[in-house]
C-alpha cells in the first residue's frame, strides 16, 4: 500500500501586492489548487520555467511558506498547524540545498561551525569525527572543516551545502535549483552526488529545476508545472517520451535533442568524487491535476511530531 511522505491537496498561494499610498490591494497566485505527492525513497523531479511557481510550493513542503488555503502534509502531519517541537521535527526530517551556495552560508563562519550550528539548533553536538564523516561523504576531506565560505569553489560550496542537509539524516530533501548557479564543468558532480545518496540512502527527493535535461536524468517521476498548477505528472521517461499536455510538448521541443538522453540511465557512483576541487515509480503518465501512484522503497521511520 502507497505510503508518501508528502501529500499536498488542493494547495493554493496568494501573494498580496500594492496597497502603498491609498492604492488598492491586489493578489498574485503564485500555486494554483496544486495536488500532488512524493513516494519514500523517491526522486521527484518539478520543472516549469521561471515564475511557474516551482519554488513557492517546494517551501511550502518544508513550511518556509504558508498555503493560503489546502493542505500539506509531510509524515501525516499538517505543516501548516505544527508549532514548538512539531516544527522543530519538521525541520530535522525536511533539509533544503538552495540555489546559491555561497548565499546560502554564513561567510563569517567556518564549515565547521556551520555544520556545528545545525546540531546546536536541535539541542545536539557533534564529534569532530562524525563532522568529517560528513564532509566525507559529500567527497570532502577534514581540512575543509577550517576553511570560510570565500576560500572554496562553488562546487565545494554546494557540497558543503548537501553535507549540512544531510547532518541529522532527513527523510526528504528539498533541492532548489541546487546547480544552476555552479559552473558546467561542475554541475554533474554535485547532480550524482545526490543520485548516489538518494540510491543509497534511500532519501526522498524534490528536485526543482527549469532544466528538462536534468530532470530527465536524476528523477523517477515528473510534476510540470506552469502559471502556478500542475498541467502533466508521469514517470520521467514517458513525460520526454510522449508528452501529452501542450506546454509539456512545448517544453521538450524547445530543449535541444541532444542534451535530452535516448533512455540511458544518469552516471551514478562516481558523484562523492571531488572533481572540483581545484575548479571554480509508477505507471501513470496523466496530464491532469492530481496526484498519482508511485513507487515506494523500503525506508520508512517513526517520527515523533
Amino acid at each position: 500500500m502507497s505510503d508518501p511522505i508528502v501529500v499536498m491537496t488542493d494547495v493554493t498561494k496568494r501573494y498580496r501586492t500594492g496597497g502603498v499610498l491609498g492604492r488598492a490591494r491586489g493578489s498574485v497566485l503564485a500555486v494554483d489548487g496544486v495536488a500532488l505527492h512524493i513516494e519514500r525513497g523517491e526522486a521527484l523531479g518539478l520543472v516549469g520555467e521561471s515564475g511557474s511557481g516551482k519554488s513557492t510550493l517546494a517551501r511550502m513542503v518544508n513550511g518556509l511558506v504558508a498555503p493560503t488555503s489546502g493542505t500539506v502534509l509531510v509524515d501525516g502531519h499538517d505543516v501548516s498547524r505544527l508549532r514548538g517541537r512539531g516544527l522543530r521535527t519538521l525541520r530535522r526530517n525536511v533539509a533544503m540545498v538552495f540555489q546559491d551556495p555561497l548565499g546560502s552560508l554564513n561567510p563569517r563562519q567556518t564549515v565547521r561551525q556551520t555544520l556545528e550550528n545545525v546540531f546546536r539548533a536541535h539541542g545536539e553536538t557533534a564529534s569532530t569525527g562524525r563532522l568529517i564523516g560528513l564532509l566525507e561523504s559529500v567527497g570532502l576531506g577534514e581540512d575543509y572543516l577550517h576553511r570560510y565560505p570565500h576560500e572554496a569553489s562553488g562546487g565545494q560550496l554546494q557540497r558543503v551545502a548537501v553535507a549540512r542537509a544531510l547532518a541529522l539524516e532527513p527523510d526528504l530533501i528539498i533541492a532548489d535549483e541546487p546547480t544552476s548557479a555552479l559552473d558546467v564543468s561542475v554541475r554533474a558532480q554535485i547532480l550524482n552526488l545526490l543520485a548516489d545518496l538518494q540510491r543509497d540512502r534511500g532519501i526522498s527527493f524534490l528536485h526543482v529545476s527549469h532544466d528538462l535535461a536534468v530532470i530527465q536524468l536524476y528523477s523517477d517521476r515528473v510534476a510540470v508545472m506552469n502559471r502556478g498548477a500542475i498541467v502533466e505528472t508521469g514517470r520521467s521517461d514517458e513525460i520526454f517520451r510522449s508528452p501529452r499536455h501542450p506546454y509539456t510538448q512545448a517544453l521538450v521541443a524547445a530543449t535541444p535533442e541532444a542534451e535530452l538522453a535516448d533512455d540511458d540511465p544518469p552516471m551514478r557512483g562516481d558523484g562523492a568524487a571531488c572533481d572540483d576541487r581545484h575548479h571554480d515509480s509508477p505507471n501513470d503518465h496523466d496530464a491532469v491535476v492530481r496526484p498519482e501512484a508511485g513507487t515506494a522503497r523500503d525506508r520508512k521511520r517513526t517520527r515523533g511530531y
